[in-house]
């Protein structure tokens, strides 16, 4: 039997985050980050590149700041169109390093990325990708690395920062998981998506030839708990199909590995996987 594919378009839409405080959230998300609000709702606030839809990050307050390790975020990322763009986010990043939690600075060989967090300890990657034709692959596997980040030369690029770019999206989430092998099967051999690379304690996955859309690790142990919606950290993220009847093929496949699928009133899917993380399936 042919291993399931996933729609080859198939791209990480947005991001839905449970914080402790909205307000200040906001501080850092629109004032430092410079996203934009498109929707509000009495549980909910709606941020985007620019003012108009469709969003990326939707802020909701969390029941509880749980600090036991579970699964769940270890960052999300967001993808700059151009390398200029990261230059002028790492010159304003520099600007405010005293206010801001840096955790980082890497050169992926793929692409190129800085770390930082939100006032909740939210990991975030902002980072530009190399073009496709600069990336290495051996059969299946692309060649990924850390390496350090070249900021001199990305600093000559910089000018002023104005916020994200319309064309900024959602590039990947990476997620702390209890099981690698068990991370492999739900998002590989059931969702289809393809192993793109591996490093110490980690999985990658990707759709259409990307270097990964969904990342796994289990840097936090194997013993930690199942992920929760209650708690500060990821409420759920979206993966966004190009067609009805790519996501139809994506249902009937989850379907008869006894996934369960639920239609959402706004005609979503919402599924878990082996460690209760919540995923919204959208065209």
């Amino acid at each position: 039997m042919d291993k399931f594919s996933i729609d080859s378009d198939a791209k990480i839409g947005q991001v839905h985050l449970k914080v402790s405080d909205i307000n200040q959230s906001l501080q850092f998300y629109e004032s430092f980050l410079g996203f934009k609000i498109v929707k509000k709702t009495p549980q909910t606030v709606f941020l985007a590149s620019d003012d108009k839809f469709p969003y990326l990050i939707a802020l909701s307050k969390a029941r509880s700041n749980n600090s036991s390790k579970r699964a769940g975020l270890y960052h999300f990322a967001i993808l700059l169109p151009q390398r200029k763009n990261l230059a002028d986010f790492l010159s304003h990043l520099l600007e405010h390093e005293n206010e801001i939690k840096i955790d980082g600075f890497a050169d992926h060989l793929v692409s190129e990325a800085i770390y930082i967090r939100d006032p909740d300890n939210i990991g975030i990657e902002i980072y530009r990708d190399r073009l496709p034709s600069e990336w290495k692959w051996n059969s299946s596997q692309v060649m990924m690395a850390v390496k350090p980040l070249d900021m001199k030369g990305l600093l000559t690029e910089s000018s002023v920062w104005t916020g994200f770019p319309a064309e900024t999206t959602i590039g990947h989430v990476h997620l702390h998981v209890s099981n690698l092998t068990k991370a492999k099967k739900f998002y590989s051999e059931i969702l289809g998506f393809e192993n793109t690379a591996s490093m110490q304690g980690a999985l990658f996955f990707a759709a259409g030839k990307y270097h990964h859309h969904i990342a796994t690790n289990v840097w936090l142990g194997e013993h930690i708990s199942k992920a929760s919606r209650n708690f500060v950290g990821l409420d759920y993220f979206t993966i966004k199909f190009s067609s009805k009847d790519k996501i139809n093929d994506a249902i009937k496949q989850l379907e008869s590995h006894k996934i369960t699928v639920k239609e959402l009133e706004d005609g979503s899917f919402s599924i878990f996987d082996d460690e209760q993380i919540s995923i919204n399936l959208t065209v």
